[in-house]
């Protein structure tokens, strides 16, 4: 019988991209449904440039507030609007942080870090001690404080259960606890307090019971009735 060839296909080499340090470059991976609407929802803030820009709607209030002249009291008309807490000490273009000055006044609190640290304390004492904080600024800091007085109450709670061994503990030794000591049982945690609140209770009932029970002596001996 002859011998036949058969007809195999041509094998196709994948061609591979390498790095400009010779490794081999992996692929991207495409980005789960649920992650593309969370990236898309901190997109959509504004970043902090545009959170440093004041708003039209903010200027003309501020013109027609001030009526167009500078708010420093030098008599000549605003030409700008100034940052009170400067854009690189995260002052945003909110109004509490604007201050309508001429090209000179300007230029003199720009240049002059006494006569900025004057008007910083002037806006605090008017609008408050983050005048310069916008609705992002403010969300921030409430879930900070939030944040601040969870643990602080969980702070005071650990501390109110620590108490009753604090007292046992001051009970059997006769004297007050130590630096020291009082951190160690702070560092215990909910479970341990218990098994040891349990221990130094029965080691001091034990103690009292061993007092109570010892036979008093008198002298030689001792008088049993």
């Amino acid at each position: 019988m002859a011998h036949q060839t058969f007809w195999k296909p041509e094998k196709q080499v994948k061609e591979k991209s390498f790095s400009s340090f010779g490794q081999k470059k992996k692929g991207k991976k495409e980005v789960p449904e649920w992650k593309k609407d969370i990236l898309s929802h901190h997109q959509d803030r504004p970043s902090r440039a545009d959170r440093a820009e004041f708003s039209v709607k903010v200027i003309a209030e501020l013109i027609q507030e001030t009526e167009g002249k500078c708010q420093c009291g030098c008599g000549r008309m605003a030409s700008s609007t100034h940052h009170v807490m400067p854009r690189g000490r995260s002052g945003r273009g909110v109004k509490t942080n604007a201050l309508r000055t001429c090209e000179a006044c300007h230029d003199n609190i720009q240049t002059d870090e006494e006569e900025l640290q004057h008007w910083i304390s002037l806006y605090e004492e008017m609008h408050g001690e983050h005048f310069w904080f916008d609705d992002q600024d403010w969300e921030a800091w409430n879930r900070k404080q939030a944040t601040e007085m969870e643990v602080e109450q969980e702070k005071q709670h650990h501390l109110e259960q620590i108490d009753p061994i604090i007292t046992l503990l001051t009970a059997a030794t006769g004297r007050t606890l130590k630096a020291k000591e009082l951190r160690l049982l702070e560092g215990l945690n909910q479970r341990d307090m218990a098994v040891f609140a349990k221990l130094m209770s029965d080691v001091v009932c034990a103690g009292i019971t061993e007092v109570t029970t010892q036979p008093q002596t008198f002298g030689y001996g001792n008088f049993n009735d």
